[in-house]
């Protein structure tokens, strides 16, 4: 009774792994695209038999006695029958094509009228299991003429019909022993659901294989991955629950020691295969060496070279290394160095995993520069048929290094990346790898020049904040010096009188404000606007006008419609005026004229500096008035006049704007708001 109990539970697991794979099998037939009858035969076959499969799993059927044994026999020879016939006939396209076929819809009539004889019980056992032998047979004649049919493509459909002849030869035997001795074996009869589902990965090698199907089925690696540890640990712990038992029933009196230090000892192991990282690693790679047409997959690790290089921070001091680790993760390896050439001059950027570079590997990387000065081409130091690895004269086995690969920019090479990894972890540098790091080292090396570009453009920046405020003090340092000239010119026919005497003293105690003022601005490196105190508009400028601006004619005349006070660093504004002022005399005839017109509205004074001058183009207006350092007086101008005056302006919360016309002339309009 023991003994019949095991043969059920051994022919029920065998049955429910079959009902499981041929269910797997089927799932990835439905992520195919392709829309073709061997598909569609190929999905009712798949189904038929996880049904078939589930049936005896779960049932207590007698096979080959039983009506629903009977049926269930039949409905999946009939639908293996189809699929070779689809098969043998690939040029059908359509389901309801191929069944108008005379053989197609013979065969199913015959089928039919087979397993209605046996579901009245016409015939008797021994009639049935011929009858299924004969079917078996005309199944084997169907697979030996798809094989010759096959002729130069016999590749691609090997693993089909060897899965498909074992499962039939298999059931022939069986069925041959049931005729002969009027009986079905149990031990046949058990084995039957492992033999099936040990074909499953044969049919989907088929699938994929013939290409005349159409038939593209994909599995990612992660699943395979997964799948693999989840089979193994079931194999395993079968292998385990056997060999228990074995212990239990020929062990002796030390039977149940035996057995918990075993199955203690065998837990132990498998926790240590399942939580161990590297052997998980290990695996994968032994994987994706044998079981993938590609090594990597692309769609996986292009999103994750894109994620990786989307969370390098610029600020962070350590963008280097996080390029390096990255780079070593694209391909799953673990050590590696980044290497920055300049003038021929090695200099390491980031190291990971390793120590410093050897003496043997700056020789290496000294003849690489000297062999490949101009090319792309990457080494694999562990190939010692490769030329290069030929040309050294020294061992590379001991080297900590295994793939060279090249950056290169514009200007020539840029720098190198060494990348290595354990013995048994190292891929080979063939086209594909190839291929996958030209991509990726694009990519990584995008980062690396917008690294050195930022920080160049960062140099140039602080630079360029350096040069405008020094332009800015020498633009004030001419104006400074216009004042003293002035001041000396009138000294030669006013120095006796004592009122001159006062204003040059007036004049130098504003001019060593001024100087301090600049002073101070250069000290802190900045031009932050000063609101200064609140001062009367129009007396600051007509002051301006008589101190500064009669030494060009014409003379500007100010006109004062509303006068008012503003709160404004009347140097830094006097300044302004007198620039775009000194501009309007200097492109304005002696005979015109400069006026300003002072007024304000509810939110804004108003100030206009308007001129009869030669005026200006509206192309000229867009691309070159506000341009710092283009000036039209030659070596006379700085060209920050019209650009200092927009910036005050706009610090201030106010606009300049300006309307011209060639031969016409030209105004300036300012508003501040009022404060």
């Amino acid at each position: 009774m023991t003994e019949f109990w095991s043969q059920l539970a051994l022919d029920r697991i065998g049955f429910g792994l079959a009902t499981a794979g041929y269910l797997f099998f089927f799932a990835l037939l439905l992520t195919v695209k392709a829309r073709n009858v061997p598909r569609s035969l190929l999905l009712a076959f798949s189904l038929a038999t996880a049904c078939w499969a589930l049936s005896y799993a779960t049932l207590a059927i007698v096979p080959y006695q039983s009506l629903v044994s009977i049926w269930l026999e039949n409905t999946r020879l009939l639908l293996m029958m189809l699929f070779l016939y689809a098969a043998l006939h690939i040029s059908q396209n359509s389901l309801t094509s191929f069944f108008s076929r005379t053989a197609v819809w013979l065969s199913c009539l015959l089928m039919l009228s087979w397993s209605l004889t046996a579901h009245y019980e016409l015939l008797s056992l021994n009639s049935l299991v011929s009858g299924q032998l004969l079917l078996s047979i005309f199944i084997l004649a169907l697979l030996e003429a798809l094989y010759r049919k096959a002729g130069d493509e016999r590749w691609q459909f090997k693993p089909l019909i060897f899965a498909l002849s074992i499962c039939v030869l298999f059931d022939f035997v069986l069925l041959a022993e049931a005729t002969l001795f009027q009986r079905i074996d149990d031990q046949l009869w058990a084995t039957r659901g492992y033999v099936n589902v040990l074909m499953i990965p044969l049919l989907v090698i088929s699938v994929r294989r013939i290409k005349a199907w159409n038939i593209r089925v994909y599995i990612s690696r992660d699943i395979v991955l997964q799948s693999s540890l989840v089979l193994g640990t079931g194999a395993y712990l079968c292998l385990l629950a056997l060999a228990g038992f074995y212990i239990r029933f020929s062990g002796g009196a030390w039977s149940q020691l035996l057995q918990a230090v075993f199955v203690v000892l065998g837990f132990a192991i498998l926790a240590v295969l399942v939580l161990s990282e590297n052997i998980r690693r290990r695996l994968k790679v032994f994987i994706e060496k044998h079981f993938f047409e590609n090594t990597f997959d692309y769609r996986v690790k292009w999103l994750e070279l894109t994620h990786r290089l989307r969370q390098i921070d610029f600020n962070k001091d350590n963008v280097h290394q996080q390029c390096l680790n990255t780079w070593l993760q694209a391909i799953g390896y673990t050590r590696g160095v980044l290497i920055r050439v300049q003038q021929k001059q090695i200099n390491v950027l980031a190291l990971s995993n390793r120590q410093e570079l050897t003496q043997h590997e700056m020789a290496i990387l000294e003849h690489y520069m000297t062999k490949f000065p101009d090319s792309n081409w990457m080494i694999d130091l562990q190939q010692p048929n490769d030329p290069f690895v030929q040309s050294l004269s020294f061992p590379v086995k001991s080297i900590n290094t295994q793939l060279i690969i090249p950056i290169r920019s514009k200007e020539g090479l840029w720098g190198l990346c060494l990348m290595n990894a354990e013995s048994n972890l190292q891929l080979k540098l063939n086209w594909e790898l190839r291929d996958y790091l030209i991509a990726v080292t694009e990519q990584v090396a995008s980062y690396l020049f917008l690294l050195e570009a930022s920080h160049k453009l960062m140099e140039n920046a602080q630079f360029a904040a350096f040069n405008r405020m020094s332009a800015f003090v020498v633009h004030d340092l001419k104006n400074i010096k216009a004042q003293i000239d002035l001041l000396l010119k009138n000294a030669e026919k006013h120095r006796d009188n004592p009122e001159f005497i006062a204003d040059a003293f007036d004049t130098m105690a504003a001019t060593q404000q001024r100087m301090q003022k600049m002073l101070a601005q250069l000290m802190n490196k900045d031009r932050t606007e000063d609101k200064g105190s609140r001062i009367n508009v129009a007396t600051a400028i007509q002051q301006l006008l008589n101190e500064r601006c009669k030494g060009q004619l014409p003379l500007p005349t100010l006109y004062v419609e509303h006068d008012l006070m503003l709160s404004l660093d009347k140097e830094r504004f006097c300044n302004v005026l007198f620039h775009l002022i000194d501009n309007a005399q200097y492109a304005t005839p002696a005979d015109g004229e400069v006026k300003l017109h002072l007024s304000h509205n509810d939110n804004a004074m108003i100030l206009k500096i308007q001129d009869t001058g030669c005026g200006m183009s509206q192309d000229f207006i867009e691309h070159r008035l506000y341009k710092p350092f283009d000036s039209t007086k030659g070596n006379a101008g700085m060209g920050i006049g019209a650009y200092d005056a927009l910036l005050f302006a706009q610090q201030l919360g106010g606009q300049l704007q300006v309307e011209s016309q060639t031969g016409v002339g030209t105004t300036f309009t300012m508003q501040l708001p009022l404060n």
